[in-house]
């Protein structure tokens, strides 16, 4: 019976199709639900395989059995299935790994927060014009040129300021975290030539 809805169905009889839909719908509807365990999923892969059933009915030609075929069929639409899934859950991994903050970066930007208010607050101790300079030079991250342009003042005086700035913070913050830090930029200042 099977043979025979097929042969009318690769003439394009639809009522052979129709017939081939209702006898195997909800078998392969429950075969569906059982491996992917959403309805929705299982309805979308069936009615795939029906699709595909219509539209290549010129080239069909079971090896066995109609039913065989279909439940071949309905095996590799529930592997795409999977891999689709499989896909959107790693996507979601993705976004969620993308959005989630380090604590260890966390901790790092809170700790140079923490570095440039220690520091700024040391400063307002320094003279006005020392304080400027060592402002521009650490935190806007001007060159000396620009520095002695802006404050028009010779470079050789923008580097008296910053070793004063420098001396004076070391002093200021010793025994602190942030004296570390500022040994380092303070050496940082010597190769450089300041």
């Amino acid at each position: 019976m099977d043979a025979d809805l097929l042969a009318l169905l690769k003439h394009g009889n639809e009522e052979a199709f129709v017939a081939i839909y209702h006898r195997y719908w909800e078998c392969l509807l429950n075969a569906a639900y059982q491996r992917l365990r959403s309805r929705e999923d299982a309805e979308e892969v069936v009615q795939e395989v029906f699709v595909n059933l219509y539209l290549r009915r010129n080239e069909i030609e079971p090896k066995s059995s109609l039913a065989a075929y279909l439940k071949t069929a309905l095996k590799y639409k529930v592997i795409d299935m999977y891999r689709l899934q499989q896909l959107h859950y790693k996507h979601i991994d993705n976004l969620i790994a993308e959005t989630q903050v380090d604590p260890q970066a966390v901790d790092e930007e809170l700790a140079i927060k923490e570095f440039k208010l220690s520091v700024l607050s040391a400063c307002q101790k320094l003279p006005q014009k020392c304080r400027e300079v060592f402002i521009m030079f650490r935190f806007e991250e001007l060159s000396h040129k620009e520095i002695a342009h802006r404050s028009a003042i010779s470079v050789s005086t923008v580097k008296k300021h910053l070793h004063k700035a420098m001396f004076f913070l070391r002093e200021e913050l010793k025994g602190s975290k942030t004296f570390l830090i500022l040994i380092f930029l303070f050496f940082c200042v010597k190769l450089m030539g300041l």
